[in-house]
C-alpha cells in the first residue's frame, strides 16, 4: 500500500532504531534457555504494537506457525504463554531503563523527535498513570485500596483492589510524544517520591536535549524546582494555590492591573518572588493568566491559569506561560490516554516489577512506534486514510494477516 504496510513497518523499526536486535541482546536469567531471548521478545513488542490485549494471545501469536517462521524458530524451541510472561520476571529493570533512552536518542538523532512544537521549548512533563488494576493478581510491589461492587443481582459487596501506579517523564515537544522513562511506586509510596527518583536517575542524561520539566500542582515546591534546577534545566509548575507566592500575587493582582497579551486574548500578571531563593538559589517567576476570551463549553476551558517557573523571561516571555502550562494536559489527554485504552493488558499479565518495567517499556515504545511510523508513511501518500483509526486498522490489524501469510510462501525470506 502506498500509505504503508507491515513489511514496511518492521523494515522501518529495525533501520531507525534496530529494536529486535538490540531485544535479543538483553542479558538472559535463563541457564541454557531453548527458546531465544529475542524471539519472545519481539513477540511481546509486535503483539503490543498491534494492541493485543492479554498474555494468553501473546502466546497463541509465538506459537503461530507464520510468526515462527518469521523469527526463524525451529518446532522443538517451544514457547507458551505462561513461558512468554514468566521471561519478562527475569530481566533486568536497569536494562530497560536504559533501553528506553537509548530509544529516546536514537528517536532524536533521526529526527523523529523535533522540536518544532508549539512553545518553542524541548518540553518534558511528568505525571502519574494508574496500570494493571485487578481484584485477584497481585504481588507484594502492589498499591490496595477497598472498592464497592454491584453483583449481577443488584447486591452491593467491598471487594480489595490491587493496582501499580508510576511515575512517567514524556517528551511533549513535536506532534510525536515519546515517554522518556518509568519509575514504579512502591507500596504506600506518593508520587512526588517516585518523580523526584526519576528525575535524579534521567535529568543528568537529558541536559542537552531538554530547557524545561512540567509538572502540575503537587510538583509546586521546592524538592521539584531544587532537583530539576540542580540539573542545569527550567522548571514549570502548575500553582499549588497554598504557596506563599500564591499570597504575594493575591495581593499584586488587587493592586495593579494585568498586561493584555496581543494575540491570545489572554490577560497576564508577572512578578519575581523571592519566597524560595535560600533554598533555589534563584528567584522563581509567578505568571498569572486569565482568559478573556469566549470558549464552548464542551472543552471544559479553565478561565485562570497560575503558572510557578524558574524560566527567565528572555526564555519563556509571560504570554507564552498561558501555552506551555497547558500543554502538560497534552500527556493525560494524548500520550496516557492512548497508553491505558489502546496499549493495555487486561488478562493474564505477570505483576511482578521487573515485568511490570518490561510491559511499561515495550508498550510505550509500540504507542511511539505506531505514531512514528504513521506520520512517515503518510507524509507524500494522497491516498492515505484521513484518520489515524481507519489507517491502523488497514496497515497494522489487516495487513499483518497479509504478512504472517506471506511468511509460508516457499523461499520466503524471515523478518
Amino acid at each position: 500500500m502506498a500509505y504503508g504496510s507491515m513489511t514496511q513497518m518492521r523494515s522501518y523499526a529495525d533501520k531507525v532504531f534496530d529494536k529486535d536486535a538490540r531485544l535479543s541482546r538483553m542479558t538472559d536469567g535463563r541457564v541454557d534457555p531453548t527458546l531465544p531471548l529475542g524471539a519472545v521478545l519481539s513477540t511481546w513488542q509486535w503483539g503490543l504494537v498491534r494492541r493485543t490485549p492479554s498474555t494468553e494471545q501473546i502466546g497463541d501469536l509465538l506459537l503461530d506457525q507464520r510468526w515462527r517462521a518469521r523469527l526463524g524458530l525451529k518446532p522443538e524451541e517451544g514457547g507458551s504463554a505462561d513461558r512468554a510472561g514468566q521471561i519478562l520476571d527475569g530481566l533486568a529493570m536497569e536494562e530497560w531503563n536504559e533501553m528506553m533512552l537509548e530509544d529516546f536518542f536514537i528517536a532524536r538523532r533521526a529526527g523523529v523527535l523535533t522540536d518544532d512544537g508549539l512553545y518553542g521549548k524541548r518540553c518534558a512533563a511528568l505525571d502519574l498513570n494508574e496500570l494493571f488494576k485487578s481484584e485477584k493478581i497481585h504481588c507484594d510491589q502492589c498499591q490496595v485500596r477497598e472498592k464497592t461492587v454491584q453483583d449481577a443481582k443488584g447486591e452491593r459487596r467491598t471487594v480489595r483492589e490491587y493496582y501499580h501506579q508510576a511515575v512517567a517523564l514524556s517528551w511533549v515537544s513535536g506532534k510525536v510524544p515519546f515517554v522518556i522513562g518509568w519509575e514504579v511506586l512502591a507500596p504506600g509510596e506518593g508520587e512526588l517520591t517516585a518523580a523526584l527518583r526519576l528525575l535524579e536517575r534521567l535529568l543528568p542524561r537529558l541536559r542537552k536535549s531538554l530547557d524545561l520539566v512540567l509538572g502540575d500542582g503537587l510538583y509546586c515546591c521546592r524538592p521539584f524546582f531544587k532537583t530539576v534546577c540542580a540539573a542545569g534545566l527550567d522548571a514549570l509548575a502548575i500553582s499549588s494555590g497554598n504557596t506563599e507566592m500564591d499570597e504575594e500575587m493575591d495581593l499584586l493582582r488587587k493592586t495593579d492591573p494585568p498586561r493584555l497579551v496581543c494575540g491570545l486574548e489572554v490577560a497576564v500578571w508577572e512578578m519575581q518572588s523571592e519566597a524560595w531563593s535560600q533554598d533555589l538559589k534563584r528567584k522563581l517567576r509567578v505568571i498569572h493568566c486569565e482568559r478573556r476570551y469566549d470558549a464552548p463549553a464542551w472543552k471544559h476551558e479553565r478561565r485562570e491559569l497560575r503558572v510557578v517557573a524558574s524560566v527567565p523571561v528572555g526564555i519563556l516571555p509571560a504570554g507564552q506561560g498561558w501555552k506551555v502550562g497547558r500543554s502538560r494536559w497534552r500527556i493525560e489527554n494524548g500520550t496516557f490516554n492512548v497508553l491505558t485504552r489502546d496499549h493495555s493488558l487486561t488478562h493474564n499479565y505477570h505483576h511482578s516489577v521487573a515485568a511490570i518495567v518490561a510491559l511499561l517499556a515495550m508498550r510505550s515504545f509500540a504507542c511511539f512506534l505506531t505514531q512514528a511510523y504513521w506520520s512517515q508513511a503518510t507524509a507524500r501518500s494522497q491516498s492515505a486514510p484521513q484518520r489515524f483509526v481507519q489507517w491502523f486498522q488497514r496497515v497494522v490489524i489487516e495487513d499483518w494477516v497479509r504478512y504472517l501469510d506471506r511468511a509460508l510462501i516457499p523461499d520466503h525470506p524471515p523478518g
